[in-house]
Order: C-alpha cells, then sequence, then structure tokens
C-alpha cells in the first residue's frame, strides 16, 4: 500500500507540462496517463486551464480502485520575468491509508506561506521564487525551453522548505503508445533515499511528459502517456 502511494505521489511530482514558447505564456493542455502496479490500474489525469482573471489551474488526479490523490495549484505568470508564482495549492488523499486534506496559502507581499494540513494551520516564511508541488513543474518547462539543463527549485512541502534537483541526462527515441517521439531524459535524485526518477520529455512538443519511470532498490514502476491535448488540439500521433 505505502509503495503505491509513493509511485502515485511521484507521477505528481514529475507530470506537467506547457506548451509555451520562451515569449509567450503558458498553453492549456489536458492530457492522460496509465500505469499497472500491483495487479491495479492506474490513471493519471493532468490538465491545465486558464481562469477567466488571467490566472491558471493545474489539477493532477491520480484515481485507482484502492484510492485517489487530487492535487490543484492555483497560479500566476509573469510573461516579462517568464516565471510562475504560487497563490494557493489544495491536496486530498482518499483511500490508500488514512484520508489527508492540506491548503497552501500564499502571501507574497509579506512573504509567507500558511499551510492548513488536517484542521492544523500555521505559518512560515518563504523566499521569492519558491514553489508549490505542482506550480513548479511549469516553471521546469519554461527553463528548459529557455535552454536550461540543470534545475534546483525551493518547494513548500509538508510545512517546510524542500530543494528537488533535477539534471538533463540526454535525448532518447522513445516508443509510447501515441507512437516515437525524440525525446530530453531528465533524472531527478535525492540526497535522503536511493529512489531515483526519469522522466522523458517530447523536444518537437514543447516537452510534453511521455513517460514517467521510478527505481529504487531493484523495483521499477513506469507511467505512460495514453492521451494528449495541447491548446485545445488533440495529438493521436507523435
Amino acid at each position: 500500500m505505502f509503495r503505491f502511494r509513493v509511485v502515485l505521489l511521484t507521477a505528481s511530482l514529475l507530470i506537467g507540462t506547457t506548451t509555451a514558447w520562451a515569449a509567450e505564456a503558458p498553453k492549456t493542455f489536458d492530457n492522460e496517463y496509465r500505469a499497472k502496479l500491483y495487479g491495479f490500474n492506474i490513471t493519471v489525469t493532468n490538465r491545465l486551464t486558464k481562469t477567466q482573471d488571467g490566472k491558471y489551474d493545474l489539477l493532477f488526479k491520480a484515481d485507482s480502485m484502492i484510492g485517489s490523490i487530487t492535487e490543484q495549484s492555483h497560479m500566476q505568470w509573469n510573461q516579462t520575468q517568464q516565471t510562475i508564482t504560487p497563490l494557493t495549492y489544495t491536496y486530498a488523499r482518499r483511500g490508500l491509508g488514512k484520508d489527508r486534506d492540506a491548503k497552501l496559502t500564499f502571501d507574497w507581499p509579506t512573504k509567507t506561506v500558511t499551510n492548513n494540513v488536517q484542521k492544523t494551520s500555521w505559518e512560515m516564511d518563504i523566499a521569492q521564487k519558491v514553489q508549490d508541488k505542482l506550480s513548479y513543474q511549469l516553471q521546469m518547462q519554461q527553463d528548459l525551453i529557455n535552454g536550461h539543463k540543470d534545475f534546483e527549485y525551493q518547494i513548500a512541502d509538508g510545512g517546510r522548505l524542500k530543494k528537488y534537483k533535477f539534471t538533463t541526462v540526454g535525448e532518447e527515441l522513445l516508443e509510447t503508445p501515441l507512437g516515437k517521439v525524440n525525446t530530453v531524459k531528465i533524472k531527478r535524485s535525492r540526497e535522503d533515499n536511493d529512489r531515483v526518477t526519469y522522466a522523458w520529455l517530447a523536444k518537437d512538443w514543447n516537452y510534453l511528459l511521455v513517460r514517467l519511470q521510478q527505481e529504487e532498490k531493484g523495483d521499477v514502476y513506469t507511467i505512460y502517456i495514453h492521451k494528449a491535448t495541447l491548446d485545445g488540439k488533440v495529438i493521436s500521433n507523435f
């Protein structure tokens, strides 16, 4: 059960796509990923929508017959600085052990974030450019488009600030359920354990995530893209 939850959480930390060119705002998307773990089918929905006031909502939802994880980030885009700024983040886990709810509210004038986890609330100080567990995904996409190879972000996570580090390890022609596609392979490693996560991003499709793989103690878990829509246009084949 714990391993199942970890894989779903890992997916949420790396899945996120934007179709933005460097001088443009993020485009909307609606993608679906699928996997099987311990005999259970997992469906992951990742969706970016633009709100009426010009801000963005990013949704991650992983569903299986034994539970679900839903995360949402409300954020704004700074066109001049090419940066994403999170405003609120919510998390809900149902099944997969004990239910859990959390909400983070960012106050940028005072550089604080209010954490409300399981009805317990507290504040912590944050620095400029701190991200939440979803918003950094769009920032990494923009950084890739702008030519960066290595990435490090401060994430408000679990009531404290954590560093997420990523490295570009190469390029690969990847076979996917939507056909072959040229990808950039990104690695995330952690200092506190031996878990390693790889993500393959379609370089000719504005770094759309097409595959996610987690490796730990000889076990390998993989999530593949199944459906993709970029800026309202369905991708039937790469």
